[in-house]
Parts: structure tokens; C-alpha cells; sequence
């Protein structure tokens, strides 16, 4: 029965993955926040200026969702808006209010995975790391969705130029397959 296996690893990983999802939206969830402002706040740490459209496409909501985020974001002080590239769009821009918020949810965020990784020792988190790398590149399609898969990821850690994710949307675009 070799789908046994199989399936224990799936559920042990959706077990874990359920686990620090839980314990994330403890931690990142601001009052009068969700966990998706505190995704806001980390993209648009990593992409200033960025438009409602594009901050919509990586959150994956609608951009009527994304508008009422950005409004809320902006009267909490976080977010300001400032002309976009055409008269229709804006871009959302930081304020320092918004980075230090962000470089907080970003800082919980390692903290509270760490506490998960630290029950390896070094070689096993490299062992992790590896798998991790092949299991993300294997899932990543367009950039768009390589945005949504690392809309909390701290780009100070795993900048573009090494981000699986990232290079897998590369290679997506120029017509090749994600690889290991």
C-alpha cells in the first residue's frame, strides 16, 4: 500500500502548515486588522508605489476588497496614497508609521516559524530548506502568483535573486518549466 505514506506526509504537513497558519493569524492580526493588512503592509514593504490592481492581483482579492483595505490602512495611518501612473490609479506608499509596522509583522513572522524550525538541528534545516525550495518552485506558476506566495516573505532574508519562488516565475516566462 505505497499510498499510505503518501498521504500520512500530506496530512502531517497540512497538520503543520494548519498550525502555524493558526498561530501566525494570532500573532500578525493587529485590532481592527486582519491578516490580510498585515499581507498588505508586507508587499507594499517590498513594492512601493505599488497600485490597488497590483497589491488586489498578490493579495488575491478583488479590487473592490483591496480599495476598502487601502482605505482603512490609510486611516490608520499606515498607508498614504499618491498619484499612479495614470489619472485612474494611485500608488500606495508607506508611511513610517506603515514600514515600522511592517518590518514588525515580518520579524513576528520569522519568530514564530522559527520556533516550528528550531526542533532541527542544522543539517536538517538545510535538508528543509532544500525540499522547501523544490516543493515552492513546483507550486509557483506567473509572477502574479509568485507575488501571492511571497506576499509575507521578508525580502531581506530571501532576496529575488535567490527566491525559488521568484526564479520559478522567471523561468514560467520565458517559457520553461520550474525545476528542483
Amino acid at each position: 500500500m505505497a499510498t499510505m505514506p503518501r498521504l500520512r506526509t500530506a496530512n502531517l504537513l497540512g497538520a503543520l502548515a494548519g498550525e502555524v497558519s493558526e498561530r501566525l493569524d494570532r500573532l500578525l492580526t493587529h485590532p481592527n486588522q486582519t491578516d490580510t493588512s498585515a499581507a498588505a503592509l508586507a508587499l507594499m514593504s517590498c513594492y512601493e508605489g505599488l497600485s490597488n490592481a497590483e497589491l488586489a492581483a498578490g493579495l488575491g482579492l478583488s479590487h473592490p476588497a483591496t480599495v476598502r483595505l487601502a482605505d482603512k490602512l490609510e486611516a490608520a495611518g499606515f498607508v498614504e496614497t499618491r498619484p499612479g501612473r495614470d489619472r485612474r490609479a494611485v500608488a500606495l506608499h508607506l508611511t513610517d508609521a506603515g514600514r515600522a509596522r511592517a518590518r514588525q509583522i515580518l520579524a513576528d513572522r520569522c519568530v514564530v516559524v522559527a520556533e516550528v524550525t528550531d526542533a532541527l538541528d542544522t543539517a536538517e534545516q538545510d535538508q528543509l530548506a532544500a525540499l522547501l525550495e523544490k516543493m515552492l518552485r513546483s507550486i509557483t506558476g506567473d509572477m502574479a502568483s509568485a507575488v501571492h506566495i511571497c506576499r509575507l516573505c521578508d525580502e531581506t532574508v530571501c532576496p529575488e535573486a535567490t527566491c525559488p519562488v521568484h526564479q520559478a516565475a522567471l523561468e514560467h516566462a520565458r517559457g520553461g518549466h520550474a525545476t528542483s
